[in-house]
């Protein structure tokens, strides 16, 4: 790779980053002060200026989180921990083809990972093929994760309402930077686009709803999320005495807490968090730490604000992978189950034992119908997609369908090569295709050239999406708006297509 320095004017200060292959990249740009100290749970205060050029060459430390295997099947793709940690956390990173008046569409990336974990860092998020092919800017951010962004005690914001939400706020405050900032980098503040995937995709859900994100972005893309994934207040009061008794503590007061070490806190989410992994495969994507409704962040359910037209201007763009649940279940360890144990596993996500045994046995009559695998394993694993991501996604585009915003719906197929296919369509899957990174995971997404050629139509559809609004391509012409009564949806793998039904009868079951 060859590389060369370049400067840039923020109004914090001069930024001095490098020109590597063509693209202009910034690391590790701070875009608020530490949440460190007494700044522990408050929102993102804003950066201080500095005097003369700050170098801007590698990644600032990524949020404070467990330690994820740096090998094995699985390492890199969830993201990794193996960066630098610390609670100064908040930098972004920016790649830009030019730093000149060129009013780039600037695509902000928020990364998944369950929010406790992951990072704007990330190998797989590699801004460079996706700025160069669709002339565009792309930010990456971090956030607080874990109870250090999320923990919703009432104490904690010294009555100043909020209740929670930090790392959503220190998301609100990337944008804020965005625009004042992203000009000088060759990118345009009135034509933003958040995309996110998984615990990112949820994220982006949630900034559609929230008051304090209007005028902040035009477009939303999201991956494998939804926008029905929160913590009510009651859950909250269970939860918060369950991490103080990990701490050791009773009604601890704010000053008690500031003063913990980190890493008691973070010994106490992952002890509260990991009693029984194997009981909910996916308790990252809502689990002990996540958003709370309140009232200035968020005033009611993230869906209930879109469906009464909260972002309704905004474009949207949504989509799930085929079999998404099926990685999320090796990962823990769940590689094999009998029908009783699917039973046991499904009954308090879908309302009880009769509901579960119901549910199992429409899908596995369908999967018969369809000559699909039927046994309790594929069946658990299509019932737990539907529920934790398709179903969500289907809500939130039935009410968004009909806003001013254009509305747009994706299903992607390709098939994982990983332990010879059994993956099928995985979670995550996505994730290099649109990136361009392809190369960095070949033993996960395959080294066939399809599977490029997949990807260089799936980067053109979401930059040509953060452009204007809609994802229509040359090489993707017949893509129409998703509508409640026609849910057009573009399906991406070795038979690129759009259909009108898509499994609806299993969907039906979770509207």
């Amino acid at each position: 790779m060859s590389s060369s320095l370049t400067t840039t004017h923020t109004q914090r200060g001069a930024l001095r980053g490098q020109i590597e292959d063509g693209i202009h990249v910034f690391r590790g740009v701070p875009f608020a002060q530490p949440p460190v100290g007494d700044l522990r749970w408050r929102r993102p205060q804003p950066v201080e200026p500095w005097d003369g050029v700050r170098d801007a060459f590698e990644f600032g430390p990524i949020s404070i989180q467990p330690s994820r295997p740096a090998a094995g099947p699985f390492a890199g793709i969830m993201g990794h921990s193996q960066e630098r940690m610390s609670e100064d956390c908040l930098y972004l990173n920016v790649w830009t083809p030019g730093l000149d008046d060129g009013r780039r569409p600037v695509m902000v990336w928020i990364h998944g990972g369950g929010l406790f974990s992951g990072s704007g860092s990330s190998p797989a998020y590699d801004g460079a093929p996706l700025a160069a092919r669709g002339d565009v800017v792309i930010v990456t951010i971090n956030y607080r994760l874990g109870a250090l962004g999320y923990l919703p005690d009432p104490v904690l914001p010294d009555g100043d309402g909020a209740e929670g939400n930090f790392g959503f706020h220190d998301m609100l405050a990337a944008l804020r930077w965005v625009q004042d900032e992203i000009a000088v980098f060759g990118g345009d503040p009135s034509n933003v686009t958040i995309f996110g995937e998984s615990a990112g995709g949820i994220a982006v859900g949630i900034l559609l709803a929230s008051p304090l994100a209007e005028g902040l972005f035009d477009h939303a893309i999201i991956q494998s999320g939804a926008a029905d994934r929160l913590h009510s207040r009651e859950s909250v009061e269970e939860m918060l005495p369950c991490y103080y008794r990990e701490l050791g503590l009773d009604r601890p007061t704010a000053d008690e807490l500031r003063r913990l070490p980190v890493d008691d806190l973070l010994q106490a989410q992952v002890a509260l968090a990991g009693a029984d992994p194997a009981v909910n495969p996916a308790a990252g994507l809502h689990g002990i730490f996540n958003a709370v409704i309140e009232d200035e962040f968020l005033d009611t359910m993230p869906i209930d604000a879109v469906r009464n037209g909260r972002s309704a201007n905004v474009d949207l763009l949504a989509g799930t992978m085929r079999n998404e649940f099926t990685l999320l279940a090796a990962m823990s360890g769940v590689n094999d189950l009998n029908e009783e144990r699917a039973l046991e596993l499904l009954a308090p996500l879908v309302g009880g034992s009769e509901r579960a045994g119901e549910r199992f046995e429409t899908y596995r009559t369908l999967r018969i119908q369809r000559g699909e695998p039927t046994d309790p394993l594929a069946v658990y694993n299509a019932i737990m997609t539907d529920r934790q991501y398709r179903g969500s996604t289907r809500r939130l585009l039935d009410v968004h369908a009909g806003a001013p915003g254009g509305t747009y719906s994706y299903l992607v197929e390709q098939q994982s090569p990983m332990f010879e296919g059994r993956l099928g369509a995985p979670h995550a899957l996505d994730v290099p295709l649109i990136w361009g990174t392809n190369d960095l995971m070949r033993d996960f997404v395959g080294d066939d050239p399809q599977v490029d050629q997949l990807s260089r139509f799936m980067m053109d559809a979401w930059t040509n999406f953060a452009r204007t609004g809609n994802p229509t391509t040359n090489a993707l012409p017949g893509w129409p708006q998703y509508r409640a009564d026609r849910p057009y949806t573009m399906v991406f793998g070795p038979d690129v297509r759009t259909v009108t039904a898509e499994r609806d009868e299993e969907l039906a079951l979770w509207r």
